[in-house]
C-alpha cells in the first residue's frame, strides 16, 4: 500500500492521542463515580466543598472528553477517502468528459471556421487583380541589353 510521506507519523500521532483520551476518560469516571462524602473527602483529605468542586470537575471533564471524541470521530469521517473520493471523481468526470469535450468541440468549430476563411481570403486576393495574358507582359517589360560604352563604366 502506498502512502504519503508523514503518514506514519500521522497514526503515531493518532494512537498516542487516542491513549491519552482513553486515559483521561478512565480517570475523570473513576473520579466522577467516587462518593463525595466516604471517598474523595476520607482519601484526600478534603473538605465538602472541595470534594464537590472535584467531582463536579471530573464529571465535566468525563463530558468534555467525550464530546472531544465525538469530534475526532467526526473529523476522522469527514476527512476521510468516502468523502473525497466522490467530490474528486465528480470533478474530474465533469472536467474531462463534458467540459473537456464540449471545448475540444468548440477548438474543432472555430479552426475549422479559420480555415474556411482563409481559403476564401486567399482565393479574393488572387482574383482582385486581373489576369495578364503573355504577350501583353512581355510587352511591357523594358528590355536592357549590355552596352560596353555605356556612361559610367570604365575600360580597362
Amino acid at each position: 500500500q502506498i502512502t504519503p510521506p508523514g503518514f506514519d507519523d500521522f497514526v503515531e500521532i493518532s494512537n498516542q492521542i487516542k491513549l491519552a483520551t482513553g486515559y483521561a476518560h478512565d480517570f475523570t469516571q473513576l473520579l466522577g463515580k467516587l462518593p463525595i462524602d466516604g471517598g474523595l473527602q476520607k482519601i484526600c483529605g478534603l473538605t465538602d466543598q472541595e470534594a464537590t468542586a472535584i467531582n463536579t470537575l471530573a464529571n465535566v471533564g468525563h463530558d468534555t472528553i467525550h464530546v472531544l471524541n465525538r469530534a475526532f470521530v467526526g473529523l476522522r469521517d469527514v476527512l476521510s477517502c468516502e468523502t473525497f473520493n466522490p467530490i474528486y471523481t465528480t470533478f474530474v468526470h465533469d472536467a474531462f468528459c463534458i467540459e473537456g469535450v464540449s471545448g475540444l468541440t468548440y477548438i474543432f468549430s472555430t479552426t475549422l471556421v479559420i480555415s474556411i476563411f482563409s481559403m476564401i481570403m486567399i482565393m479574393f486576393r488572387a482574383a482582385l487583380y486581373s489576369v495578364k495574358e503573355p504577350a501583353a507582359v512581355v510587352a511591357e517589360m523594358e528590355v536592357v541589353k549590355y552596352d560596353e560604352n555605356a556612361p559610367g563604366v570604365e575600360s580597362a
